[in-house]
């Protein structure tokens, strides 16, 4: 993928793009989709520091989308001009500090204020058709305006990156599809997250979590737990949410596996990236499993490796710098790459490594015309 390390040594220019990158952790979708935006360097003389929706900026009555970024926007206004008319209303890293004056555009569905000033949710409870709502990047403390809003089509909520402690106010949103919460100051999951049964991504890294307690979600697939507090594994999680298929619980301090891991047998991708872990559990019932993230752990024994072999689909793994890689000691980082193959001779990449492929050049001849591109 929330989902925000590797330190393999840099690949040879010629190498660059076979090589992917080693994990990191993974950034929610709204940090995925879209990278915090770099406002302009600002100068003197540069003329208003405000520009204005309908006035700077033409709305035109025909308008369905509205798009504005690093306009310097700094309130909603002008939009009857187009009205119902508005399905779509993006402002982007701009500077509005309230939601307002949307009275008319109740057929709005999607409502993104991405990197904006905002301090509430505001004025939105009429807009019945919203499918997509993204406030992330704000200074929103409170999710509690929520709770007045009906939004029965609404499938993507975005909150990321604001000031919010408790999450509340959603649990009506019954076609809620995916949720991201990350980077907030989120201590708890609510167990009335149950109501959302129709959730199929969880994004809620970089919290203050320190329970994994979670109630039944029967549709979730993707959960992400990064850069929290959890130190202890909760048996019923496991039997809570076994239909996932990629668990993101990096940057934790959680020990070694509990034999009830085995039950999330849908598994394609787990990250345990800097954890307390010491052993490589071997888990046959895991055969979906393909990316396995061990790096930065505790594990010493280099005999653990061996239990890679009980992964049947395994096609990437991450185990760098635990202490049996001995990093530096070149012999013994052969020994460490040489176990991995022999315990999984398939494995298609080994930490930053590219691993039983071939490099297939295809080509009709015409580069050999090109100047400066000498011939082998």
């Amino acid at each position: 993928m929330d989902v925000d390390e590797s330190g393999a040594d840099a690949p040879d220019v010629a190498e660059m793009s076979d090589v992917p990158p080693p994990p990191v952790p993974v950034a929610g979708p709204s940090e995925r989709r879209r990278a915090r935006v770099q406002l302009p360097e600002q100068h003197e003389d540069e003329g208003p520091t405000y520009y204005r929706l309908g006035v700077d900026y033409p709305v035109d009555p025909e308008d369905e989308e509205l798009h504005q970024q690093c306009a310097r926007i700094k309130k909603l206004e002008n939009l009857e001009a187009v009205g119902a008319k508005l399905k779509k209303l993006c402002l982007v890293a701009n500077c509005v500090e309230k939601i307002e004056n949307l009275e008319t555009n109740v057929n709005l569905e999607h409502l993104e204020l991405y990197q904006n000033l905002l301090k509430r949710i505001d004025n939105i409870s009429h807009l019945q058709k919203l499918t997509v709502l993204d406030l992330s990047f704000n200074k929103i403390r409170s999710m509690e305006p929520l709770g007045a809003c009906k939004f029965d089509q609404l499938e993507r909520l975005y909150l990321s990156s604001n000031k919010i402690t408790d999450v509340e106010g959603i649990f009506q949103f019954s076609h809620l599809k995916m949720l991201e919460l990350g980077s907030n100051r989120v201590r708890a999951v609510p167990l009335e997250i149950e109501a959302l049964v129709n959730l199929e991504e969880l994004w809620l890294g970089k919290n203050k979590i320190a329970s994994m307690l979670l109630p039944p979600l029967p549709q979730l697939r993707h959960l992400s737990l990064q850069n929290n507090r959890l130190e202890l594994w909760d048996a019923a999680f496991f039997r809570n949410l076994c239909q996932l298929t990629h668990l993101y619980l990096g940057h934790n301090n959680l020990p070694n596996l509990p034999p009830e891991f085995a039950l999330l047998t849908e598994l394609v991708e787990v990250d345990l990236v800097k954890n307390a872990i010491t052993q490589i559990k071997p888990m046959p019932e895991l055969k979906k499993l393909e990316e396995l993230w061990l790096n930065d752990n505790k594990i010493e024994d280099l005999a653990e490796i061996q239990n890679l072999a009980s992964f049947p689909a395994l096609k990437t793994v991450y185990l760098e710098r635990n202490p049996m890689q001995d990093l530096g000691n070149k012999e013994a980082e052969q020994r460490y790459r040489d176990a991995i193959l022999a315990a999984a001779p398939k494995i298609e990449q080994i930490d930053a490594e590219r691993v039983n492929f071939d490099i297939k050049v295809i080509s009709d001849g015409t580069e050999r015309h090109v100047m400066g591109i000498r011939r082998a």
